[in-house]
């Protein structure tokens, strides 16, 4: 007998609009509590990568068991539509900022159906109710929209270990507060029988030169992830006001170099959702006592105003590095800078450097 789950793997898609009285960003729903009694999640690694700090690319392993015989469930990913000053119309049916959709079941691609659902309810006896979407105009222009996707599929699960591989990627919100900044929800994984992921790993490559800040909700502190490279972390305090009260939230802040961060855990029993933004730093650059460890922030830095300064600019592709500066001006300037990061075997080398640096050395030189 063919039995049904709708298991949610979900991604809150933050879509950012720029306009006078500040960014507008998509929220998720609740979800259907709907839990499988038998298989559960024996391990996962999720990996997520940056990509030209445009999108992020998302790669899934799952392990799965099932103790029972073989059965066919109904698995589902929901994405939410994008809100604000972006346009809110699918493309070719398909939510406009998620591409690449694949999912493998042991070695072989299934194939997925989409449906777009306006709440938690669309699961109508084992059959997904889709509602029909508005044609007119007013359509592309509407800022909130009252839907959001369903991505489903029929998935066999054989007796034992099963084996899932899931792959998407979106697009990152910009803001005037954040560079960027994603949300990717963990705690569906509850849903499975086991309530718990047995063996969870999270990979986070977010490229070289990189600043930003993990929200403390699924780990409690630094010490719990590895800077698999060349970086540093710091707990940090920051805050959010709202039309009633100032929030008060926990993070730590990653200054990666290179690498990747990555955090391990066995009996993961996951208790909150991970929050990733980077900051931007526009006003300190205007004033020039700090600068930028990431390449997507360093066309806001100031004009510099003295010889001295332009030397500095001159010098952030080596500082980035690590470069010890025989200067003590420059020694100075850059070892207050949080991300700096001093490598004594470290020597200036200009035909290593990128394409984008060589020509930024030529512009201050």
């Amino acid at each position: 007998m063919k039995k049904y789950l709708i298991f949610i793997f979900v991604i809150f898609i933050n879509i950012t609009v720029f306009a006078n009285d500040g960014a507008y960003y998509t929220s998720g729903n609740q979800l259907i509590p709907i839990s499988e009694t038998d298989i559960s999640i024996k391990k996962e690694i999720l990996t997520l990568k940056k990509i030209r700090n445009k999108f992020l690319e998302v790669t899934v392993y799952y392990e799965f068991f099932n103790p029972g015989e073989e059965k066919e469930i109904i698995v589902g990913f929901e994405a939410f539509s994008p809100e604000g000053d972006v346009n809110v119309t699918p493309k070719k049916g398909r939510h406009p900022y998620m591409r690449d959709f694949t999912v493998e079941l042991n070695s072989s691609i299934l194939k997925y159906d989409i449906a777009y659902v306006s709440d938690s309810l669309y699961n109508n006896n084992g059959q997904i109710k889709s509602i029909n979407l508005p044609t007119d105009k007013e359509f592309l222009n509407e800022e909130q929209p009252d839907f959001y996707y369903v991505y489903h599929f029929d998935a066999k699960f054989k007796k034992g270990f099963n084996i899932i591989k899931h792959t998407y990627n979106y697009d990152l919100s910009k803001s005037i507060e954040y560079s960027y900044n994603f949300e990717y929800v963990l705690t569906a994984a509850k849903r499975w029988s086991n309530k718990q992921i047995d063996d969870f790993t999270l990979i986070l490559d977010i490229g070289e030169f990189e600043t930003f800040n993990l929200k403390k909700s699924f780990f409690n502190n630094a010490n719990d992830w590895l800077i698999n490279g060349i970086g540093k972390k710091e707990e940090i305090k920051t805050s959010s006001e709202t039309e009633y009260k100032t929030i008060k939230e926990d993070a730590v802040k990653f200054h990666l170099q290179k690498g990747n961060l990555i955090f391990h855990e066995k009996n993961f029993k996951i208790n909150g959702d991970l929050f990733l933004y980077s900051e931007n730093n526009y006003n300190n650059s205007q004033q020039f006592n700090y600068l930028p460890f990431s390449y997507y922030q360093q066309d806001y830095i100031n004009q510099p105003q003295n010889d001295f300064q332009k030397k500095v600019l001159r010098n952030l592709p080596f500082a980035r590095r690590g470069y010890v500066f025989q200067n003590q001006e420059l020694n100075k300037f850059y070892s207050k800078l949080d991300w700096y990061i001093p490598n004594q075997n470290y020597e200036a080398n200009v035909e290593i450097l990128t394409d984008e640096e060589k020509k930024w050395l030529i512009k201050w030189k």
